[in-house]
């Protein structure tokens, strides 16, 4: 049977510093994966990318853009929007870029959904909460719900969901927001209460947004290939709430 796969970004940095090979992820993973996937969200890290020099950037764009092109064939999952549905299309990558960056605001306007809480504000709800992160990095993703969920009387009288759900609601965009707004809401949550929590600096928030965005898009395939613990820990929790069968492991073919 024929499977697909979607690679967070540190797998493609992997294969284009050579460290690590298609072939490899083939014999570790499953041998019966025929496609890879990318989306916009590897063009938008790809945004964050430095150099000295103009040249110099550029080149490593170029290099970034022909490593996922060579990897997925330019297979592409493309969200349309506003309907938020996504459509498995082929598109070269440094095309998508061009198309990103033709809306100069865009990258801003998605730093300005980063969380505005800040990180002795979020010590302080995990105090409230009395959950112990090491004890809840233990449990099964089915226990991290539960265990949130236990909290309730503490969050208003909302489940995870409902919490999440209810700040959908809220929100001016409301009508707009999809599955992958959803993701990135429960990352923040997970994250808030200490669950794989991120080692917090000045591009963690950012960060975090992109690696919901890469778990949504792999909702669509049946491999998730991500070598951030993190990542995969909460992804897995994600997936469980949304019923999502898409397998997370990591480049070695562990979960």
């Amino acid at each position: 049977m024929k499977k697909t796969a979607y690679l967070d970004n540190n797998i493609f940095v992997d294969i284009e510093q050579n460290s690590l090979s298609i072939n490899n992820l083939l014999k570790n993973i499953d041998q019966n994966i025929t496609d890879f996937f990318y989306s916009a969200s590897h063009l938008q890290e790809a945004n964050e990318m430095t150099a000295k020099t103009k040249s110099e950037l550029n080149n490593r764009l170029i290099k970034r853009f022909q490593t996922i092109s060579s990897v997925t064939n330019n297979n592409y999952l493309f969200q349309e929007l506003p309907s938020n549905k996504v459509h498995k299309l082929k598109e070269k990558p440094n095309v998508v870029y061009n198309t990103i960056n033709d809306v100069p605001f865009a990258r801003n306007m998605m730093k300005g959904m980063m969380s505005t809480v800040n990180e002795e504000q979020k010590a302080e709800f995990r105090k409230q909460l009395n959950i112990d992160p090491i004890r809840i990095n233990n449990y099964s993703p089915k226990e991290v719900i539960e265990q949130i969920n236990s909290k309730s009387d503490l969050m208003g009288g909302f489940s995870l969901v409902g919490m999440i759900e209810k700040a959908v609601e809220l929100h001016p965009q409301s009508k707009k927001m999809g599955l992958h707004n959803r993701f990135a809401g429960i990352f923040e949550m997970l994250d808030m209460v200490g669950y794989w929590k991120d080692k917090f600096n000045e591009k963690s928030n950012y960060a975090r947004l992109w690696d919901s965005s890469h778990s949504h898009f792999s909702s669509y395939c049946d491999y998730f290939i991500c070598n951030d613990k993190r990542t995969r820990n909460k992804a897995k929790v994600v997936f469980e709430i949304y019923g999502i069968e898409t397998k997370v492991l990591d480049s070695s073919g562990k979960e």
